[in-house]
């Protein structure tokens, strides 16, 4: 990223601060207050020391010459020369407060009470602003990242699919939170204390202006070196700093793969694969860390070796003017802490420098999602959706996925209220994809689809998807209670509405079954459930949603006869009057579908019913067929009497009862 860039983008980052310009201005407030009061303290401890000088001169004045008389009133005495700025106001109110209350008392000492009462309340006044100060920073550097936060989730609650499986889940995890998280340790904290460190600079070099123009100039002449020395560091360590962001995301996503699948990896034994890997992505973050900290420890080194240098200049100069009575041993005094304090501030610069190449490198990565634009988004003129009656039509449709492989090539499908559409055919030949396009989670390369006369593009996509519902193959559920998972669809669901969805899904009597019953948690993903109980949880889901549309990828590939059958009875009360697709893997379970799409490479090779496919001798029947040759070559290998016998049997028994074997077929 060049310059330009990175000031756009830092640019870019402080606008969040925008809303809270008031609070913002208050903080500005605070710092520059914080920042003069800071520096005014080591100016009364210079009046101090010229005081004490002048008494003491007084004092020898005495023991020197006994006869003559020492003036009693100090002010009247001849003035050494004294340019510290506090000085004059300081010591006139301290003569009045003794000419007026303390006439009694030494003139000196009551300035020296004076000055302490004085370096007293200027620090607990500082102590006060920049409690304040700190507390409104800490608010309003956490009200960013709140904002950032929110904005980047919502803008990828929009992103399309595409986005999500191109694109791991670790990183995106990691850009939430980490990267996010570093913005506020190396934007508004450092940005106030860089801020609150250049009034301070103002005041510092204001004053030493007054105290020994001289004498400042000389200090500041190391400050060109500092810079150069902190902008070469800057461009070393930036591109390291992105470096180190996308190695941290790469870890999280290889600890979220490994935590998601870690019952395959203890399955297969590849405990010590997986640490291997782990080890070398660990090892390429401590690399890098190791090289930035290897380039920090070199700058202050450095850095400090200069302001060193103009110190021991400033105190060898600043001496000599002394002993020549050029100057007060009060200013002297204060200007060297003074100098130590610009420097602070210089120093101070090569921090925040760090600070922001870091924030640049995470910002990088943040932005990179908000400036993804969404591939599927409302047109200006999108309605919303009334209540739909349920007729799907597909008109001329083709797709094609980013990397320009066609998946779908002139699709004409119409379906009416109510019907079930079956898709079938090999893997791989779109029936997904088709399935994906109806709550458009991507549009068609070409054609269009409609529901109910209203093409999908023009209407709101929150609007057309309510009205919809997916019960997958491996359904997903939330690490919550069986009771949330239910009523997802509809947060605002009664405890007896969840129960009679449940029912009507057969889940009901597992759930009650559980120690703690609808409010049992479930685990993440559902972990704690086997397979047939979460998909009758997501197809009361379903139920409770109550959609005109249904998406059903086939729920029972991979259960138990006895689950199979309660899952198609639940399955049976869901499609009922409602315009259903069913991605279809046992063909048995489409028997009675409405109409049977048959794809192969994605395009439409057949569509009837089951009768009249079967009769057509084509795709469908082949695959009909080779079902029916896997599931008699396992019953042949399978022992007589054993339960896999008996529930291939009660399969094949049930299909041929209802629409008898195929013609022309071993069966027949």
């Amino acid at each position: 990223m060049n310059r330009k860039n990175t000031k756009s983008t830092y640019m870019r980052l402080l606008g969040y601060l925008k809303p809270y310009w008031r609070k913002s201005v208050i903080v500005l407030i605070l710092s520059a207050m914080s920042a003069c009061i800071a520096v005014l303290p080591t100016q009364l401890l210079g009046i101090a020391v010229d005081e004490i000088r002048i008494a003491d001169t007084y004092v020898n004045s005495v023991h020197t010459r006994p006869s003559d008389e020492v003036p009693h009133d100090t002010p009247n005495a001849p003035e050494h020369k004294n340019a510290i700025p506090l000085a004059k106001p300081m010591t006139a109110v301290s003569h009045f407060i003794h000419k007026h209350w303390f006439e009694d008392y030494h003139p000196t000492l009551i300035t020296l009470i004076f000055l302490a009462v004085s370096f007293i309340i200027m620090h607990t006044l500082h102590s006060g602003i920049t409690l304040v100060h700190g507390f409104l920073t800490s608010e309003l550097g956490q009200r960013l990242i709140y904002d950032l936060r929110n904005q980047l989730y919502c803008h990828i609650q929009r992103l399309s699919l595409n986005y999500f499986e191109n694109n791991k889940t670790g990183d995106i995890m990691s850009r939430i939170m980490n990267d996010v998280n570093s913005l506020e340790q190396a934007i508004v904290g450092p940005v106030i204390t860089f801020l609150t460190d250049m009034f301070k600079f103002g005041w510092i070099l204001y004053f030493c202006l007054k105290l020994d123009w001289m004498l400042t100039c000389i200090a500041l002449f190391v400050c060109p070196f500092i810079s150069l020395c902190t902008y070469n560091f800057g461009k070393r360590i930036r591109k390291i700093f992105r470096s180190l962001r996308d190695k941290t995301g790469e870890l999280n996503a290889l600890i979220q793969d490994n935590i998601s699948g870690i019952r395959l990896i203890a399955g297969f034994a590849k405990e010590d694969e997986e640490m291997k890997r782990f080890r070398e992505k660990n090892y390429e973050n401590y690399a890098l860390y190791v090289r930035i900290l290897k380039l920090v420890s070199a700058l202050r080194p450095a850095v400090d070796l200069m302001t060193e240098i103009g110190a021991v200049v400033v105190i060898c100069l600043g001496g000599y003017k002394v002993l020549q009575g050029q100057l007060s041993a009060g200013t002297f005094v204060i200007f060297f802490p003074y100098l130590q304090m610009m420097y602070g501030p210089i120093t101070g610069l090569t921090r925040f420098y760090n600070q922001v190449q870091r924030a640049i490198a995470s910002t990088e990565r943040v932005f990179e999602i908000l400036d993804t634009p969404p591939d599927l988004k409302d047109v200006p003129d999108a309605i919303d959706l009334p209540q739909l009656s349920g007729v799907v039509e597909f008109k001329h449709v083709h797709f094609t996925y980013s990397h320009g492989m066609e998946v779908l090539s002139g699709i004409n499908i119409q379906a009416l209220p109510g019907q079930m559409i079956a898709l079938v055919g090999p893997s791989g030949s779109g029936k997904t994809t088709l399935t994906k396009l109806i709550p458009r989670f991507y549009d068609p390369t070409r054609g269009d689809i409609y529901v109910d006369g209203y093409n999908i593009k023009n209407v709101k996509l929150r609007s057309l998807r309510k009205q919809m519902a997916m019960v997958l193959q491996e359904p997903f559920l939330f690490n919550d209670t069986i009771k949330a998972n239910i009523a997802y669809a509809r947060s605002d669901a009664t405890d007896k509405e969840i129960e009679e969805a449940a029912c009507a899904a057969n889940a009901h009597d597992f759930i009650r079954e559980l120690p703690k019953g609808y409010d049992s948690v479930i685990g993440e993903r559902g972990i704690k459930l086997s397979g047939g109980q979460k998909q009758r949880i997501a197809i009361a889901c379903a139920i409770l949603a109550n959609p005109r549309i249904l998406i059903l990828d086939e729920a029972t590939s991979s259960v138990d006869t006895e689950t199979e059958h309660l899952i198609q009875h639940a399955i049976y009360r869901l499609v009922k009057n409602r315009t259903t697709f069913v991605i279809a893997h046992r063909l048995s379970t489409v028997l009675h579908a409405d109409l049977i799409v048959v794809l192969e490479k994605g395009c439409i090779v057949e569509m009837g019913r089951h009768h009249e496919l079967l009769a057509n001798c084509g795709l469908y029947r082949k695959l009909f067929e080779m079902q029916f040759d896997i599931q008699e070559k396992i019953q042949r290998e399978v022992p007589e009497g054993s339960m896999e016998k008996t529930e291939i049997s009660v399969s094949q028994e049930s299909i041929l009862d209802l629409h008898g074997p195929p013609q022309n077929s071993k069966w027949s």
